[in-house]
């Protein structure tokens, strides 16, 4: 308890590294956008454990999380409690750390994300655009924008899947996005992906649709 008096929450960041230690108090989980949810146990209708995130501290409120179980959050900040399952297929870290290391060369590129789905790597692209944002504003009579107030808009930015690298064997394929018709990823570009190349072997210009150099 705090001078509050209310419940102090144990936060567990984005991106944890070790296991926290045991919470003093109910579990929290704060998301890319900045907003704290905390876990809960409720009932079915039958009777079994149903267990949820809410944005306060209600009846049900768990200091830890259930075994077999664990919190996840979305591309576009929702967060959930899922069953673990270790037999879902993994991208080696090694390879995602590959794909940041190449978005990371391009500053057109910087709020781009890119994360593991199954055993494929997906980049999201951000809506609006860091410049299309600057554009909005600049349509209000705004000039100058701070970096910082650039970086905060871009953090509740909405994300969209624009292309993914699929395994097969030792490299990826590529696929990209469409909006044609009843859209979809494509068929399988013309380029596959070696990761022992290292980023030299980035995807060319026109993968991302933008001026890679």
């Amino acid at each position: 308890m705090n001078a509050s008096g209310r419940s102090k929450a144990k936060v567990i960041p984005l991106f944890p590294s070790p296991k926290p230690s045991p919470p003093e108090g109910p579990v929290a989980y704060r998301n890319r956008m900045g907003a704290t949810f905390y876990l809960h146990e409720g009932r079915t209708k039958s009777g079994k454990p149903r267990y949820f995130m809410a944005k306060s501290i209600g009846e049900g409120a768990l200091t830890k999380v259930p075994e077999g179980f664990e919190i996840c959050e979305s591309i576009n900040g929702v967060v959930s409690v899922r069953r673990m399952n270790e037999a879902r297929a993994t991208v080696p870290p090694d390879d995602i750390a590959l794909v940041h290391s190449v978005i990371e060369r391009y500053s057109h590129l910087r709020y781009y994300l890119a994360r593991a789905v199954d055993s494929a790597i997906v980049i999201y692209e951000p809506n609006p655009l860091p410049k299309q944002f600057e554009e909005m504003l600049f349509e209000y009579g705004i000039g100058h924008i701070p970096a910082d107030a650039i970086a905060e808009r871009m953090s509740h930015a909405q994300y969209s899947p624009i292309m993914k690298f699929e395994p097969q064997e030792d490299e990826y394929v590529v696929r990209r996005m469409t909006f044609r018709g009843h859209g979809g990823w494509s068929y399988p570009l013309n380029i596959v992906i070696e990761p022992s190349a290292g980023v030299d072997n980035a995807p060319p210009p026109d993968v991302f649709g933008g001026d890679w150099s």
